[in-house]
């Protein structure tokens, strides 16, 4: 009897330390990814292939998250991995969906087609725009409620069906021709090798006459060092990121090869567990932020473009090219976006209905277009 009584005593103490520690860890004022109101802290682990001086994260990501923290009082706190330490660039979307990550800072849509067909229509070139423009008018787009296909939105078809939340950012400042050691004042100066990073860029050359060499953006210093390519379809206030500032000699200006998005994602799932308030402030933020992170690449331009002339570069004018060149570059704009609008309707994508969007945001906001495209319809 005595062991029987000893068994149940051991038992009822069992019992007793395992439901402590049950209700200890149920009332926990810590937790990953957050999924209740109840809950004091949300902690947030954020992946993103960019240095912490990178234009995105210095201008966005930073800020962002700062702000986030602030207006919660605390409640949403960040652990940050960048440049690609946690998860390479290109594998965010797996990283969200398998749980290694919260938020992916950002993912690269135009790296993706396949997946995010629709988001390329950043890409498309124009005549006028800048880094506030654009960023204005992706945010635009990504708020939109007007019907693409199925009685879905932009964001809808985009994100939603990636099973994905997605806020905008401050997208780069527009891509021009730049090139070492190789100016553009006629035709015949086509006669080139340029490093692009986007099908859409690829679009464009084929239409002037320009060859394209796909690579990484790391490995184009090399390639220009080496004069394995004579330049780059690229942002100038991203020519210091690579260190290509010391080697480009030239950038035509005045000729917009559009805007590089990429975006803030987070799962959908667990994005609709958080707090409502907790929500609207990180969304609230965001669409803030994105003005603020624009002005940031504004400036970076500015600078590098004057270090390029005191080191005896120079800035070609689209409009101070002759009538001949300019025809050229403006038949290739309208050109490239009646091809990619057609490649995106036969893939059973709404091609036509976001390229006109898109336009529409733009010109809204100041931009300009061809003419050519203006009757788009």
């Amino acid at each position: 009897m005595k062991k029987h009584l000893q068994l149940l005593l051991i038992l009822t103490i069992g019992l007793i330390i395992t439901s402590g520690c049950v209700d200890r860890q149920a009332g926990s004022n810590q937790v990953d990814g957050a999924t209740n109101e109840g809950d004091e802290t949300i902690n947030l682990r954020l992946s993103s292939g960019l240095s912490m001086k990178s234009g995105a994260m210095e201008g966005f990501f930073v800020p962002w998250m700062d702000r986030v923290e602030e207006e919660t009082d605390g409640k949403v706190q960040f652990e940050v991995f960048t440049s690609g330490e946690l998860v390479p660039v290109t594998e965010e979307l797996r990283a969200l969906k398998d749980g290694t990550i919260d938020i992916a800072a950002p993912i690269y849509t135009p790296y993706d087609s396949q997946r995010f067909p629709l988001s390329e229509v950043t890409m498309l070139p124009l005549t006028n725009s800048d880094a506030k423009i654009a960023a204005q008018a992706y945010a635009n787009l990504m708020k939109s409620d007007v019907i693409l296909k199925d009685r879905k939105t932009f964001s809808e078809l985009e994100f939603e069906a990636n099973g994905i939340k997605a806020l905008p950012t401050n997208i780069a400042e527009k891509a021009v021709i730049s090139t070492v050691d190789h100016p553009i004042r006629t035709v015949e100066d086509f006669n080139l090798s340029l490093r692009t990073s986007t099908r859409v860029s690829e679009i464009f050359a084929k239409h002037v006459g320009i060859s394209t060499v796909t690579m990484p953006a790391t490995e184009q210093y090399d390639a220009l060092s080496r004069g394995t390519v004579d330049g780059a379809i690229i942002s100038i206030p991203d020519w210091t990121g690579y260190g290509v500032h010391e080697l480009f000699t030239f950038a035509l200006e005045g000729l917009n090869l559009g805007h590089f998005s990429y975006i803030w994602a987070m799962p959908k799932e667990k994005w609709d567990n958080f707090p409502e308030d907790v929500q609207q402030i990180m969304e609230d933020v965001a669409y803030e932020e994105v003005i603020t992170g624009a002005e940031l690449w504004l400036e970076r331009d500015k600078e590098t473009k004057e270090y390029l002339l005191e080191k005896g570069g120079q800035i070609g004018e689209f409009s101070e090219l002759d009538p001949e060149t300019r025809q050229v570059l403006e038949e290739g704009i309208i050109n490239t976006w009646r091809e990619w609008i057609e490649d995106l309707e036969n893939r059973g994508e709404p091609g036509l209905e976001v390229a006109i969007l898109w336009r529409d945001l733009i010109v809204e906001l100041g931009g300009e277009v061809p003419e050519g495209v203006m009757e788009l319809e």
